[in-house]
């Protein structure tokens, strides 16, 4: 029996085709939000701060209402990677728990935990708002996966050694640093390679053995 007992998955880019589900709609609506995105990394500006700003684009290039349902069908069209649905269900099988920690949008993280039977996911909701513009309500930021990742090990009660960790991007690397086990999976960011105990390009089901035999 594996000496793991939660896997902690980043979302986009990681079980999920788009490097980020946001940077997905924003293609659809052809829109550029490196500015913002510059300003959020520097942790120049909150998360409602950058959603706002991105909502604003879409609003303005597109020639339909820009509310819940519309974003939700644009998320629905993004597809898993290569072995991703075989990793969670192998590790399933050797009575392994797995979550979605993401900084992307509940809708898309709840459709494919419960494809899954993954634990209720950690994300964010991007909702309708009172004012008739979408909205978010952060469940886990960007800039505070440790902290909601350090919740979650206290809830379930797991010590750092029965959880792995595995991410893409350095907003990934304080989950690395709660985990016994910290992969890094289809990346050439040096900084989140070096601070993984292993780094995967290919198809995910080859972590399978790693993780169960850790």
């Amino acid at each position: 029996m594996s000496n793991i007992k939660l896997v902690v998955f980043d979302m986009d880019g990681t079980l999920l085709q788009p490097r980020s589900c946001w940077a997905y709609i924003h293609e659809h609506f052809g829109t550029d939000n490196t500015e913002m995105l510059n300003k959020y990394i520097k942790n120049k500006i909150t998360d409602q701060e950058f959603v706002k700003a991105d909502v604003k684009l879409w609003e303005m290039n597109s020639d339909k209402i820009v509310n819940e349902r519309y974003i939700n069908t644009i998320l629905d069209e993004i597809e898993p990677i290569d072995g991703a649905e075989e990793l969670v269900s192998d590790l399933q099988k050797n009575e392994i728990d797995t979550i979605f920690l993401t900084g992307g949008i509940t809708f898309l993280a709840k459709k494919w935990a419960g494809k899954w039977n993954m634990k209720e996911p950690l994300a964010n909701n991007l909702i309708d708002g009172d004012d008739g513009h979408l909205m978010v309500e952060v469940g886990a930021s960007g800039h505070a996966k440790g902290e909601v990742m350090d919740k979650l090990l206290n809830d379930l009660k797991l010590e750092k050694k029965q959880v792995a960790a595995i991410g893409d991007t350095t907003v990934d690397i304080p989950m690395f640093e709660r985990a016994g086990l910290a992969i890094a999976v289809n990346t050439n960011d040096m900084t989140v390679i070096e601070k993984a105990d292993y780094h995967l390009k290919g198809d995910l089901s080859e972590l399978k053995n790693l993780i169960v035999n850790w």
